[in-house]
């Protein structure tokens, strides 16, 4: 039964190329190797976290969390391919997980144990890679628009990380906006996903929301610590690029 589940979940995706392809957006293949690549990774997940969430050293837990973030800063790379950019990512993307985790770890709100921390790390680095990409994208497209903005500010005397002080802001605002809408229908359109979880697992609802406000809150400053990482330190690149 679980597999014809699987299949007929499926035809979701099936249904998406349809329209994607109706519509000419051109990413049909995109959409279709990302599925495939999805179903492949969570099921190898599923029999990985039997043995990683037996893990109780410390350094293990920590190399776990470090290869997600190495996974990640592939991926975010890969949208942009540009010279330097996996490292500011890997730097960003660390930087913003283990930035969220600590505090959370120093005031006893989690827990170190692999099956606190690891799923933890894991969101925190996906909604990370996730900011971080958006603020990329938008920060490429707003110094392909400001180009000769930027450069007349710097003949001015401006140095480049001020004349582009605008592009920054923009693609900030862009990376925080799904935070943001995130935030706003919380509770009242929608039912965040761990809470359903916890829920699901016959946790105490109080408990389950007043968790799941802590991971809404550290998803909003990771994302932005990300962001804001990325970009200052990989804007002379990028604009080097363009």
């Amino acid at each position: 039964m679980d597999h014809l589940n699987f299949v007929l979940s499926y035809l979701l995706i099936v249904f998406a190329l349809a329209i994607a392809w109706r519509e000419g957006l051109g990413n049909e293949r995109e959409i279709f190797l990302s599925s495939l690549r999805s179903a492949f990774q969570l099921v190898i997940l599923g029999y990985l976290l039997k043995y990683l969430l037996r893990i109780s050293d410390p350094i293990g837990m920590l190399g776990v969390v470090l290869f997600m973030v190495g996974v990640a800063s592939v991926i975010a790379y890969e949208r942009v391919r540009i010279g330097g950019v996996f490292l500011t990512a890997f730097l960003s993307i660390g930087c913003a997980t283990f930035l969220t985790i600590l505090p959370l770890l120093l005031t006893g709100i989690l827990e170190p144990t692999a099956h606190q921390l690891i799923p933890f790390g894991g969101l925190i680095v996906g909604n990370s890679l996730n900011s971080v990409s958006l603020a990329l994208d938008r920060f490429m497209g707003e110094v392909r628009n400001r180009r000769e903005e930027i450069e007349a500010k710097v003949a001015l005397g401006a140095t480049l990380k001020v004349a582009m002080g605008e592009a920054f802001r923009e693609s900030l605002r862009a990376s925080l906006i799904p935070k943001i809408n995130f935030m706003k229908a919380a509770g009242l359109v929608h039912i965040p996903g761990v809470a359903v979880g916890m829920l699901m697992a016959g946790a105490d609802p109080v408990r389950a929301v007043l968790f799941q406000m802590v991971i809404l809150y550290s998803l909003v400053f990771a994302g932005l610590v990300g962001s804001v990482v990325m970009l200052y330190t990989s804007y002379r690149k990028i604009f080097s690029y363009l």
